[in-house]
């Protein structure tokens, strides 16, 4: 079998366990599959598309985890199925990549270390990134589990030299 037959068979295997997951759960849901190359995106579209979201994208990540590990069940196989819904991925990085940015200049602002509310281990690492180049902020991860959250610090004025 080549490899693009392998991962068509994998991209289907995906969406068939998605589609099981989510009829046995009663949500009625379309789910387009198709790749970009690198992993497997399943979109989970229709009327109930919020239940599928759930607080935050927490049934998202849930039903991501369970369709990777049905999956793929070797040990060491990389996870490659990202499960979005309405597009709802792509706004929650770019409305985290905006709060990462506002919240830089409080902390640039006020001086002082600036905490950003408790999020999933994803969610953490787009402010990570998204303020990774920024000159005057630098960002660390505190706590523990559910709690962990991302504090943004500004940075030390540089001295001028006279």
């Amino acid at each position: 079998m080549t490899d693009s037959a392998a991962w068509a068979e994998q991209r289907e295997s995906a969406a068939g366990v998605l589609r099981d997951i989510l009829d046995r759960m009663g949500v009625d849901a379309e789910v387009s599959a198709f790749d970009d190359g690198e992993r497997i995106i399943l979109d989970a579209h229709g009327s109930e598309s919020g239940l599928v979201i759930g607080k935050k994208g927490s049934t998202l990540d849930a039903l991501q985890y369970l369709v990777n590990r049905i999956v793929f069940k070797k040990p060491g196989e990389r996870a490659m199925v990202v499960v979005d819904a309405e597009g709802y991925r792509g706004r929650r990085e770019d409305s985290l990549a905006d709060l990462a940015k506002r919240l830089a200049e409080k902390a640039e602002r006020s001086g002082r270390p600036v905490p950003v509310e408790p999020m999933s281990a994803h969610d953490r690492r787009i402010v990570h990134v998204t303020l990774a180049d920024h000159p005057g902020v630098t960002t660390e991860s505190e706590g523990e589990g559910m709690m962990r959250r991302v504090v943004i610090f500004p940075k030390a004025p540089v001295a001028e030299a006279i």
